[in-house]
C-alpha cells in the first residue's frame, strides 16, 4: 500500500469536481479576475440564512477568484462547511484508501479493459511512469483515483491553490464543518457496482491519455460563474454514465442537503463550499434545497 501514502496528497481535494475536469486545467491558464458564482439561502420571511459556493479543489497559483462578495459572505456566516472538514492529512487519507481499495486476486487493471482503453492505458502509463504491477490487487475505483491525481500532479494542479485552503484562513476561529470524511468520501467509491468502477476507470483513462488542450475547461467556466456550462460538464465523461451519476452526485447531494436543512433549521449560519458540480444541474444542491422550502439566490 506505499503507493497510497505517496499519492494521497493529490487525491481526496480532488473527489468530485470532477476528478476528471480539474486536473486538466492548462498551466497557462492566466491570471484573471473571475466572477464565481455564490448563492444566498433565505428563509420564507427573506432572512438570509447562509450561502452557497461551488470550489475547485485544485488551481494553477496564479489564479485570481476571490471577490469581495465571497469574502463578506463568509463574514457574515457562523461557520464553514466542506466536503470534508478536516485539513488533508495524507497519513489518515492513506490508512482510509488502504482499509477500502485492496482485493486480493483481481486482475491487472490493463485486462479489466477492453482492447481499445488498454492501448490507451499503456500510453498513460508511459506518461506517468507506471505500470500494471504499481497497481496489484488495486479495486478500479482507486486505480482510477490514483491515475487522476498522479495527472493532475505532473499538469500543475495544486490542492494547496484550491478554494478550500483559501476559505479556510479566511474563516479564521469560525469552526469547520463537514458532510462527510475522508474514509466515507472513499466509501462512495468503493462502493461502486464493477460495471461502473470499469466506466470510471476507463473513463479517466481516456482524458489522462489525451493532449487535447480543451477550450472552455472547467476553470474558465467556474471563473466565470457559468453553472450552465459547469451541468453541462457534469454530465459528460464518466458523468455521462446514470449510475455514476447518481452514486456521485445525486445522492450525495440529498444527504447533504438533508444536513443542511437541518444545520439552518437548527439556527445556524452557514457558508456552504462544496465542488462546483454539486451546484448545476438538475439535481444540484440549490435545487434541493428549493425543495425543501429555502429561497436560493444568486448574489450578483
Amino acid at each position: 500500500m506505499k503507493q497510497f501514502r505517496r499519492l494521497l496528497w493529490a487525491i481526496v481535494p480532488a473527489l468530485l469536481l470532477g476528478m476528471a475536469f480539474a486536473w486538466m486545467e492548462r498551466r497557462d491558464t492566466p491570471a484573471q479576475d473571475g466572477r464565481v458564482a455564490l448563492w444566498q439561502i433565505t428563509d420564507r420571511a427573506g432572512t438570509v440564512r447562509g450561502y452557497l459556493f461551488g470550489t475547485v479543489h485544485a488551481l494553477p497559483p496564479q489564479v485570481r477568484w476571490l471577490r469581495p462578495e465571497i469574502t463578506d459572505a463568509l463574514g457574515r456566516s457562523d461557520r464553514l462547511v466542506l466536503e470534508i472538514a478536516e485539513p488533508l492529512d495524507q497519513e489518515i487519507a492513506g490508512e482510509a484508501l488502504a482499509d477500502l481499495a485492496g482485493t486480493e486476486g483481481l486482475p491487472p487493471p490493463s485486462q479489466r479493459l477492453g482492447p481499445a482503453y488498454r492501448d490507451k492505458l499503456a500510453r498513460v502509463y508511459r506518461k506517468l511512469g507506471l505500470s500494471d504491477a504499481d497497481f496489484a490487487d488495486t479495486e478500479s475505483w482507486a486505480v482510477a483515483l490514483q491515475l487522476a491525481a498522479i495527472a493532475g500532479q505532473k499538469a500543475g494542479a495544486d490542492p494547496e491553490s484550491g478554494a478550500e485552503p483559501a476559505l479556510r484562513k479566511l474563516a479564521g476561529d469560525k469552526p469547520v464543518a463537514g458532510f462527510e470524511t475522508i474514509h466515507s468520501q472513499f466509501g462512495v467509491f468503493d462502493a461502486l457496482p464493477p460495471r461502473q468502477q470499469q466506466i470510471l476507470l476507463q473513463e479517466v483513462t481516456v482524458e489522462a491519455a489525451s493532449d487535447k488542450d480543451e477550450e472552455a475547461d472547467m476553470v474558465s467556466l467556474w471563473l466565470k460563474g457559468d453553472d450552465l456550462g459547469i451541468a453541462r460538464e457534469a454530465n459528460e465523461g464518466f458523468l455521462a454514465d446514470a449510475g455514476l451519476h447518481q452514486a456521485l452526485l445525486t445522492d450525495r447531494n440529498r444527504a447533504w442537503a438533508d444536513q443542511l436543512d437541518a444545520m439552518l433549521k437548527a439556527g445556524a449560519r452557514p457558508f456552504v463550499a462544496v465542488g462546483a458540480a454539486h451546484l448545476a444541474g438538475s439535481d444540484s444542491l440549490q435545487r434541493l434545497m428549493m425543495a425543501r422550502g429555502w429561497q436560493i439566490r444568486r448574489v450578483p
